[in-house]
């Protein structure tokens, strides 16, 4: 326990601010790499659909934005118990996080279907590009899910000074993202061409991919990262 609750706990260096922020900050860019890495495609594709693609991008970035801020909350809950040394409670914490998370992420899918169509509609007065960021939207929003406990999971690295994991889940979720963008928006590879909602299935593939790659690499490297064996036991 004693080797344990010192590997959460460090001096304040600069070298070691550095090792912890530096991955958080590269963590912060993925919804806005996903964003950008849509537009350059979709530019490709069809300037119609980049029009559409700046409003569907900001759309989804809101609530990107929300996770952020839930990930703030459970990071600052996280790492107060583990300077305190209360190991055990880490778990149970990052449990409520993942379900308030999932709960905010339900909510936001129930007004993508149901409130945002209408609103759309009022703003745009153009009906074919309305319908096009209704479509987009209802498939995009439901990659929110993984998005959020994407976040979550890196507000557990952080909290108990993991946070140098985080690079390689950001690595694969932005690869997967251009790698789908390319082949689901043009139909390469055999894969159909979707076009403008192929980069809505490209960016919920990419959020997958980064939340999975995190899980796997925690657990292939052996860092149970404090907290996450009572996550499983709990």
């Amino acid at each position: 326990m004693d080797s344990l609750q010192n590997s959460l706990q460090f001096k304040i260096t600069n070298k070691q601010i550095l090792k912890l922020t530096l991955p958080v900050s590269i963590a912060i860019l993925v919804p806005q790499l996903n964003f950008i890495t849509n537009n350059i495609f979709l530019g490709h594709y069809s300037t119609t659909t980049l029009a559409v693609a700046s409003i569907t991008g900001v759309y989804y970035l809101i609530f990107g934005s929300i996770g952020f801020a839930m990930n703030n909350g459970l990071l600052a809950l996280i790492s107060r118990r583990a300077g305190e040394g209360k190991t055990e409670e880490i778990g149970k914490i990052f449990n409520q996080g993942i379900f308030n998370a999932l709960l905010v992420s339900a909510i936001a899918i129930i007004l993508s279907y149901t409130i945002t169509p209408t609103l759309l509609r009022a703003i745009l007065h153009e009906p074919e590009k309305a319908e096009m960021a209704i479509s987009f939207i209802k498939i995009r929003i439901w990659g929110l899910p993984f998005l959020y406990i994407y976040q979550m999971r890196n507000a557990l690295l952080v909290g108990t000074n993991q946070s140098k994991y985080m690079v390689m889940g950001t690595i694969a979720e932005a690869v997967a993202n251009v790698v789908f963008d390319y082949t689901l928006i043009f139909g390469k590879w055999g894969l159909p061409e979707l076009g403008f909602n192929g980069a809505a299935y490209a960016s919920i593939i990419a959020e997958f991919v980064g939340m999975f790659v995190i899980y796997i690499v925690i657990h292939q490297k052996g860092k149970t990262c404090v907290g996450i064996n009572e996550m499983h036991h709990s």
